[in-house]
């Protein structure tokens, strides 16, 4: 028993808290980077460098040849996933990241 705390409300706190978490993976999932990310590790057997990754998702926003993205929006894009969306999908077991060796892999029980 929960001393001094409506048990209620920590039920209701759980419930909100798998809403929240929905709700955020909905937007990533909204996000067309998150969504070409995704298909391409789904393509790809072996963990991808995030370099690779980015090219990827960039060359299909642009509808360009990989070979034709510049520098420095690769290097935009990268710094983009590796501090925000990368950690996050990681968080909720969408992906595997592993911001040491720079390389992200779609999780093994993720259902995308």
């Amino acid at each position: 028993m929960t001393h001094g705390a409506d048990e209620t409300a920590v039920v209701d706190r759980h419930g909100t808290d798998a809403e929240a978490r929905s709700e955020r993976i909905a937007d990533m999932l909204d996000d067309p980077h998150c969504r070409y990310l995704l298909a391409y590790l789904r393509e790809t057997d072996e963990p991808a460098s995030v370099a690779e990754v980015a090219t990827h998702v960039v060359s299909q926003i642009t509808d360009d040849d990989p070979e034709n993205v510049s520098d420095d929006v690769k290097q935009r894009v990268q710094t983009w996933f590796y501090h925000g969306q990368l950690p996050m999908l990681d968080d909720h077991g969408v992906i595997e990241f592993d911001p040491d060796s720079g390389t992200v892999r779609l999780a093994d029980e993720a259902v995308v």
